[in-house]
Formats: C-alpha cells, sequence, structure tokens
C-alpha cells in the first residue's frame, strides 16, 4: 500500500458553516465515514481570505483554540491553547508550537499573500482502522480574528502509510492552578485505558508573559530543577528551533524565534507509566496552567494487497521528537 492520501470531507462556505475563523468565537463539530486501513494522520488544509493583514498576525494555528479528534469512538487527539490572541501577537502560536515539537511541519501555512490564507494542520494518530467503513469526528474551536473571513473552505484528508511505526495519543490536559508563590507539585493524569510510554508533556501558560513560569523538574528524570531557558536548551528551542509562518510578517519566507511566550514543550524520550507525571513546578504569578502529555506506542500496519510503492516512509512520533531536541545527535 504504501502511503494513499484520500480526500476524506470537505466543508466550502461561510465560516459558520466550515468552521474556518472569523470575527467571532466558534465551535463547530463535523463527522463523516473513511475506509479501513492504517492511519497514519489526518490533514486538515483550510483556505479563506481575510477581511484585512492584520486581522491575524499570528501563524494561522494561533487562531486555533482546540481540536479533538475521536476515531471510531475513541479520542486520539484532544488539545486546547492556553490562551489565543491571533489579531494581536506576532509571536509563534502554541498550538502550532506544541504540533511542530511532535513531528516536523505539522503546522504550517503560505505566507506569499497578506489576505488569502492557506494553512495546513496535520494530526498524527497510527491507527489500524478495521476493514470497511470507520467513522470519524472532530471538534473544532477557534478564536476571533480582527475582521471576517470569506470564500472559507475546510479539507480534510487521510494519510494512509503501511510504514507507520507508532501510535500517538495526545491526552487531555490536567490544567492547574499556580499559587505563584514558590514551588509546587503538579500530577499529570495519564488515560489508563491508553497504551504506550510518554513521549512529552506540553506545558502552557494563560499568557503569553514568558516569566510566569521560572522551573520545572520532571520527579523521575532529574534531582533538580531546571529553568525554562535550560529546558528550550534540551529541546533545541534556543537553537532558533521554532520556525513559523505568518501571512502579516514577510510574504518571502517563515520566522524563528527561540521561545513561543507561555509555551514550553519537554521531551520525556519515552518515560515509562509506572505512575501518573509528577512535576514540580515554580511560579512568579498565580496562573491557570494547563499540561498536555504525548503518548506513544508501537502498533503494527497491515500491508496492502497491491503495493506501487517502492520505498517505506517510516512515521515515528517518538523519533520525530528526538530528532527535533538534538538529543539524537548528543
Amino acid at each position: 500500500m504504501g502511503i494513499r492520501y484520500t480526500l476524506v470531507n470537505t466543508e466550502a462556505g461561510a465560516p459558520a458553516a466550515t468552521g474556518f475563523p472569523t470575527n467571532a468565537v466558534q465551535t463547530t463539530n463535523f463527522g463523516f465515514n473513511v475506509p479501513g486501513g492504517p492511519l497514519e494522520s489526518v490533514i486538515f488544509r483550510f483556505t479563506g481570505t481575510k477581511n484585512a493583514a492584520g486581522d491575524l498576525t499570528q501563524d494561522f494555528a494561533g487562531a486555533i483554540s482546540s481540536l479533538r479528534v475521536i476515531v471510531n469512538g475513541e479520542t486520539c487527539y484532544d488539545h486546547r491553547a492556553g490562551y489565543s490572541d491571533p489579531d494581536a501577537d506576532t509571536t509563534a502560536s502554541q498550538m502550532g508550537y506544541f504540533m511542530n515539537s511532535i513531528g516536523n511541519h505539522l503546522s504550517n501555512m503560505v505566507v506569499a499573500s497578506t489576505t488569502a490564507v492557506e494553512a495546513y494542520f496535520r494530526v498524527p494518530l497510527g491507527r489500524q482502522l478495521p476493514a470497511g467503513v470507520s467513522r470519524i469526528e472532530y471538534t473544532l474551536g477557534t478564536a476571533a480574528l480582527g475582521g471576517a473571513s470569506t470564500a472559507t473552505g475546510v479539507e480534510v484528508w487521510c494519510v494512509y502509510n503501511s510504514a507507520m511505526q507508532t501510535r500517538t495519543t495526545v491526552c487531555a490536559a490536567t490544567s492547574f492552578t499556580a499559587g505563584g508563590t514558590g514551588q509546587e507539585e503538579v500530577v499529570v493524569r495519564i488515560p489508563a485505558n491508553q497504551p504506550g510510554v510518554i513521549a512529552g508533556v506540553m506545558i502552557q501558560n494563560d499568557r503569553d508573559t514568558d516569566t510566569d513560569i521560572t522551573e520545572v523538574r520532571v520527579l523521575s528524570q532529574s534531582d533538580y530543577s531546571l529553568e525554562m531557558n535550560y529546558w528550550r536548551y534540551l529541546n533545541s528551542d534556543l537553537a532558533n528551533g521554532i520556525m513559523f509562518g505568518r501571512t502579516a510578517g514577510s510574504q518571502l519566507q517563515m520566522e524563528y524565534r527561540q521561545i513561543c511566550p507561555g509555551g514550553y514543550f519537554l521531551p520525556l524520550f519515552g518515560l515509562s507509566r509506572g505512575d501518573d507525571l509528577r512535576l514540580q513546578i515554580t511560579t512568579a504569578a498565580a496562573r491557570t496552567l494547563l499540561f498536555t502529555p504525548v503518548l506513544v506506542a508501537s502498533v503494527n500496519a497491515a500491508e496492502g494487497a497491491d503495493p506501487a510503492q517502492t520505498q517505506a516512509v517510516p512515521s515515528n512520533t517518538s523519533r520525530a521528537i528526538l530528532d527535533i531536541s538534538g538529543q539524537a545527535d548528543a
């Protein structure tokens, strides 16, 4: 079978009908049937026209406040941003930063126009769907832009890959109200009904003040707390590791940063699950924080009957996180 790209759903028209971000907060729900097979990932393709360049000053993912993907009744991806201010911030969004921390270029967009939007959002799944008809449901939450969008469309593509290697689950976040007065312990809940090890955890502040969180210690991996820039060194953010595009920025190339304000991805490199994930955090302000764990398990994808592709394209979220962090070369 190799890789096969299958268009499974298309929505076109007004933003309220497609889920495309516009000048009001939206939550939209969609569901559709898909073929069986080794479902590596789902790609969302967003197209539309902004009223003005300043209506969206972040990367497109900054306008996505939440996304939940359910496959055959199982919640496989459930992520929400700590904050969304897409028509004011010019930094990398938490949503886009998170996606590109668990896989290369999972969130990306075309920057050639100041008003025309074309963006891509690829959700890794790694599910072996049974033969016949399966079902995908998704709930998309979007933040308000500075103006109304027109000519909008959202396509959903299934990527089938017989060489996929990992099953990826982005679990629902554990929220925590930090006191802002020093060190506190956080227990990040891991769903017992999902297999796999902990590949990493995304920590999000509820605003873009980067100094609210000062240190984090992973109890099972360190005897000491590490400052946030130390974590950014370990995950390679400091090496201009954050790439994003803005239609309100350059129309020729992507932009690079060292930080996503209020967003930190901690690679945990397959931490075993003898217990829930326990952290010690040090904060300087009383804020509501989100902790989103990423689980990865091995998967055996069945080969198709009529392979036409001669080179396998292995997809492996654990390997992607290791490569992005730079630890593979240490």
